[in-house]
């Protein structure tokens, strides 16, 4: 894509909100109550637009939905009301609170940009309609197939009174911001100078180190009960860990660092392929300042070839770096890459992936084909309207197997394959060498962010 869409209206920021901004806990307290007089209730508003409690409400359901399935990584019991469960990153508050506050700040945002829209001369009669109808569509059938209308559906799944014109006016409120922050951020762009300038004032930011590093364990030399947990005196199994990595550390060269840890990890009985990705796995590139707050102020002055390790005679680890590269600027030319997601979400392994990938051959590789193939698996909503396109990829933007695969030195246009990262299986295909850098498209993706964080603050002082 040609400007990288950073911002999504799916995912709830704290924000500036608008001074007219206000919801009444008791809207959500009361979601029970008749819909009538749910909806004749103002939970926010600002110059030009309104959100009533039964629209609020849709939107809580539409946040709560977005992050149910990780509550309980966070520690919320989902099967239990949300009112009497404490959340430790609301003070003194629930999760219910959370949740609130959540749609308070997604709702701020959210008129903030439908202001800014109303500033630029487009209104709700300027949004395509098609998948607005094609989302009311779509949940008519998910009423009938539970055997009611759409309007029982929705009080059932949401609350009292809700129907479909209050879900309408969500989805053109939602529509109408999407299209106006595409919009906008698509008509940003900065010259060659003020990338220059931003660099030079942030450019502890920017710049980064490479570094092998690995981490003896103490563990590794411990007595263990037959469930593999650590028994007995932990003394010695320091000492033989600080005895490691003082070895490991007395490395000549990068060769020779990872000769040691491969030898290392052969000592304490890792098999072939377990020694082979931990060996990989110890190589960082461009790792900048925050990244490594730890061992910063020695890697950022430390020279190539320099070896630091942290930990002291009784410690349970010792980590083991090698500086590799030291700070520099990454001048790495960006790439182009257009793919098609198959998500963990839908499939448990990568056959689909592979299946689509013989039917696109089977039609000759035609870009027809693929923008179809696009529309009808990719689970990435962010590439969806280019067809499954990314221009102008900076090294490191992407997901770690994604990137690699990507950023291979031998990859040429026109290569395709399939990449397995945390989110699904990709079919890639790399399109060639994109515009600019990826250190200048860092600086414009921070400009941009903070001109798009600029909007929104002053169109929500409305």
């Amino acid at each position: 894509m040609g400007k990288q869409k950073l911002k999504t209206l799916l995912i709830a920021r704290c924000v500036i909100l608008a001074a007219a901004l206000v919801i009444g806990l008791n809207v959500y307290n009361k979601l029970g109550d008749n819909g009538t007089l749910l909806r004749s209730k103002t939970a926010a508003e600002s110059e030009n637009f309104e959100v009533s409690g039964t629209m609020m409400a849709y939107f809580y359901n539409s946040n709560y939905s977005t992050y149910a399935q990780y509550l309980s990584m966070l520690g919320a019991d989902t099967t239990k009301s949300l009112k009497a469960q404490t959340c430790p990153y609301v003070e003194n508050g629930t999760w219910f609170d959370y949740f609130v506050a959540m749609t308070v700040d997604y709702v701020g945002e959210l008129l903030a940009i439908c202001e800014a829209a109303t500033a630029a001369g487009l209104s709700t009669a300027d949004v395509d309609p098609t998948e607005i109808d094609s989302t009311i569509e779509m949940l008519k059938a998910m009423a009938e197939s539970y055997g009611y209308s759409l309007d029982q559906y929705l009080t059932v799944s949401i609350g009292t009174g809700m129907n479909e014109k209050d879900v309408r006016n969500c989805l053109e409120l939602t529509a109408l911001a999407s299209l106006y922050s595409n919009q906008f951020m698509e008509g940003l762009s900065y010259t060659a100078e003020e990338k220059e300038a931003y660099y030079k004032e942030h450019a502890a930011d920017f710049d980064g180190v490479d570094y092998l590093v690995y981490k003896v364990s103490a563990f590794d030399y411990m007595e263990k009960d037959v469930e593999g947990n650590p028994i007995g005196d932990t003394s010695g199994a320091s000492a033989s860990a600080k005895e490691a990595a003082d070895k490991i550390a007395a490395a000549k060269s990068a060769d020779d660092f990872k000769a040691l840890v491969r030898e290392h990890l052969a000592a304490i009985g890792n098999d072939e392929a377990a020694i082979d990705a931990a060996v990989e796995a110890c190589y960082h590139r461009h790792e900048t300042a925050a990244s490594i707050a730890a061992v910063s102020e020695w890697a950022f002055s430390a020279s190539a070839g320099d070896i630091h390790m942290t930990g002291v005679e009784g410690d349970t680890s010792f980590t083991v770096y090698y500086l590799l590269k030291p700070s520099y600027r990454d001048e790495t030319a960006n790439r182009n890459v257009r793919h098609i997601l198959f998500s963990t979400d839908q499939y448990t392994d990568g056959t689909k992936a592979e299946e689509v990938l013989a039917e696109w051959e089977a039609a000759g590789y035609s870009d027809e084909k693929f923008a179809e193939l696009v529309a009808a698996y990719s689970a990435d909503t962010g590439s969806l309207g280019t067809d499954g396109v990314y221009e102008n990829v900076a090294q490191g933007q992407m997901t770690n197997t994604f990137n690699a695969w990507l950023f291979d030195a031998d990859r040429k246009a026109g290569d395709r394959g399939i990449v397995e990262s945390d989110y699904g299986w990709h079919i890639m295909e790399y399109m060639g060498q994109g515009e600019g850098t990826a250190w200048e498209a860092n600086a414009e993706g921070a400009l941009s962010n903070a001109d798009y964080e600029a909007m929104i603050t002053e169109h929500g002082d409305t």
